[in-house]
């Protein structure tokens, strides 16, 4: 075999083993940083054979020491148990006008959250409207009367925990 190799700048063609009769071979004198081409010629009694053998694709001479290897990072749990990060405070409101009740939540996945007045479940009552926003939980009293005062709780739960909240409302009569 006859062995040439190109650098893929110049792509001038050099003898680098003549007569080479092994399946593999060493290569010396490669430029650090440099791109080459390898063809190889078969050759017998007759001569050079006329179309060479050339690889694909050009071989890249890596730099020692300049391979980047990302750090890798430890994938961070970002789940955690509901937590109240504003509590309900006690309110007190006029009887007639609408009032609100709110605090701040946070935790993934997502807490479902109930609302309670004396401990029974505001879900079903009409009168109550509950709002959340971005982990600010609202709880709205339609024209509160001296029957809606008492104490008011939070509660959110998800598979990591459960946290409440509570507050007091003392409702006014009017002026």
């Amino acid at each position: 075999y006859t062995i040439q190799k190109a650098d893929k700048k110049t792509m001038e063609w050099f003898t680098v083993h003549e007569q080479y009769r092994r399946l593999q071979c060493s290569v010396s004198e490669l430029v650090v940083g440099n791109e080459y081409f390898f063809r190889v010629f078969t050759e017998n009694l007759c001569g050079l054979s006329e179309d060479a053998g050339m690889c694909p694709k050009s071989v890249y001479i890596q730099k020692p020491g300049t391979e980047y290897k990302p750090p890798s990072y430890r994938q961070h749990d970002f789940n955690e148990a509901p937590k109240f990060t504003r509590s309900l405070v006690n309110r007190s409101v006029i009887c007639g006008y609408n009032a609100t009740l709110s605090c701040a939540l946070r935790g993934s996945p997502k807490p479902k959250v109930m609302w309670y007045k004396n401990q029974m479940d505001l879900s079903t009552d009409a009168r109550f409207r509950m709002f959340s926003n971005h982990g600010v939980l609202t709880l709205e009293i339609r024209k509160p009367c001296a029957f809606d005062a008492g104490t008011y709780s939070c509660r959110a739960v998800n598979t990591l925990g459960e946290a409440e909240s509570e507050c007091r409302l003392e409702v006014r009569a009017g002026l």
